[in-house]
């Protein structure tokens, strides 16, 4: 690399690199004191720490969690379910009024009276009916006290019914088809969601990757304005430059402090960032190891779309809500017209006075009732909700167009800046290496007096460009792999669909 070629130039005319200002040294000994919070971070390693122990991906795991627990909700609510209800003592004193015949009059007595009950009750939902199986048995205790005290039993050994609320719609249908899609677009989500966790944990790697190599190269520079200054006074004391020469050079190496100060700043505020967003404390130092591309990975724009098509969770998202709209246009249609409830039942009930008695001689206990409801006069509120339903179902279709056609164009175009990316990387290291030996050449040629300042600062500048270009490609090569494996949910690499 250059650090190396340029030091041997240095020691070939033998000047001493004691030159340095204290500013490189300082920023030495600080490293050197943070050496126990030191940690190296490949790409790999970089992004699982990001999506296993970031604050993101907790959250993100949390309302994935939430999700799931509702579904596991629903698929017991399709279960059996049964409950004991119970009024285990209810106690009551209180002035009654009652009517005395013979005397024609009314008069307000104290009561008292004391009640247990208890039952238990079981249900099941019917999906394909739309309605609720409902059972039940019971038994209550009554007693009075006052003028007449009284004893009763009440018992109900058994009662089965059922009940819609609404006849002709079924949302329990409905629930059958939306509530897996919303557990699948749970599960898409949280791993969608990890991805974007991954590709801003690349972006601030890259950044801190920049910022480090910017730091190298604010104190290379510096390091060379040194001693390409104490070069420059010695040819001016021979009268080989000129004053205005000189003064250049003078001021390109205040520059240079005020730029590694910069740099350093800049690497600060990268390293902290990328420390914390891991989960780290914020002053650990990281090194950080640069990632090659893959090689020969091409990725097929078809594949990538279906892939899409399959995984991301905009897709799913879409078609969740066409389904529920679709859901309520149907339910608005049937209820335009009128709208019809049931419930009925059956089963045996008995009262008497002594608890054996309360379960002999059992009597019939029948109940149905059908509820009808009809609009005689609603300003057209009805047929409008429906309206209203249809137009949520077209406008959601197209919303649904609209999002697929978005991203698989999103697709195609990060599979074609991905598929370009790697020749460019391939570009820019040439570049770097042209540059490289361009500096190199041009600063042999300044010491030995054949090339002005001019000259050698151009070279720097452009080597200097050229190795910000390089980790600049890198950064929007991997940026544009991350993007596409958020937009698909697929691994390119071990060719195999992402999950968690």
């Amino acid at each position: 690399m250059m650090t190396k070629r340029f030091l041997i130039l240095l020691a070939a005319v033998q000047l001493s690199i004691v030159n340095c200002p204290l500013g490189y040294a300082a920023s030495q000994g600080e490293e050197l004191s943070m050496a126990q919070q030191r940690v190296v971070l490949d790409l790999d390693r970089t992004v699982q720490l990001a999506t296993d122990s970031s604050l993101a991906a907790q959250k993100y795991q949390s309302v994935y969690d939430a999700s799931r627990y509702q579904y596991l909700s629903w698929q017991a609510s399709r279960k059996p379910q049964f409950s004991l209800e119970s009024t285990p003592v209810s106690y009551q004193r209180y002035m009654t009024q009652r009517y005395i015949s013979d005397e024609d009059l009314d008069v307000y007595r104290q009561q008292r009276m004391f009640y247990s009950q208890a039952g238990i009750h079981a249900t099941q939902i019917m999906e394909s009916w739309g309605g609720e199986f409902y059972g039940s048995t019971q038994l209550g205790y009554l007693r009075t006290f006052g003028d007449d005290n009284q004893t009763q039993f009440m018992s109900v050994p058994i009662k089965v019914g059922y009940k819609q609320d609404l006849l002709f719609f079924n949302p329990l249908k409905w629930d059958r088809q939306i509530e897996p899609m919303k557990l699948t677009l749970a599960e898409k989500s949280l791993v969608y969601n990890v991805e974007t966790t991954s590709e801003e944990v690349v972006e601030k790697f890259f950044t801190l990757a920049l910022a480090q190599e910017q730091l190298r190269m604010a104190e290379e520079y510096l390091s060379s304005c040194d001693t390409i200054y104490s070069i420059a006074e010695r040819r001016y004391r021979i009268a080989s430059i000129s004053k205005a020469e000189l003064s250049i050079l003078e001021l390109q190496k205040t520059n240079a402090r005020t730029t590694l100060a910069n740099a350093r700043i800049g690497r600060s505020r990268a390293s902290q960032d990328l420390a914390t967003y891991l989960g780290m404390e914020r002053n650990t130092v990281i090194e950080l190891i640069i990632p090659a591309v893959m090689q020969n990975l091409q990725i097929d724009a078809k594949e990538a779309i279906q892939y899409a098509r399959e995984n991301n969770p905009q897709y799913l998202s879409s078609r969740e809500a066409v389904a529920e709209a679709r859901r309520d246009a149907e339910r608005a249609r049937v209820e335009k017209n009128f709208s019809v409830s049931l419930d009925a039942s059956i089963g045996l009930n008995q009262v008497a006075d002594r608890f054996a008695d309360a379960y002999r001689h059992l009597l019939s206990q029948d109940m149905a009732t059908l509820t009808l409801s009809v609009p005689l006069k609603d300003w057209g509120k009805r047929k409008n909700a429906y309206l209203a339903a249809r137009s949520t179902v077209e406008a959601t279709e197209r919303a649904e167009q609209e999002a697929a056609r978005d991203t698989e164009l999103d697709v195609a175009l990060t599979v074609a800046d991905f598929n370009e990316r790697q020749d460019i990387v391939e570009t820019a290291g040439k570049a770097l290496t042209i540059a490289e030996d361009a500096y190199a050449q041009t600063l042999q040629r300044f010491i030995k007096a054949q090339a002005d300042a001019y000259s050698l600062s151009i070279a720097q500048s452009h080597w200097q460009t050229a190795r910000q270009n390089q980790i600049a490609s890198l950064q929007n090569y991997w940026l544009a792999y991350y993007h596409l494996r958020r937009l698909t949910l697929y691994d390119y690499q071990r060719r195999q669909p992402i999950s968690r």
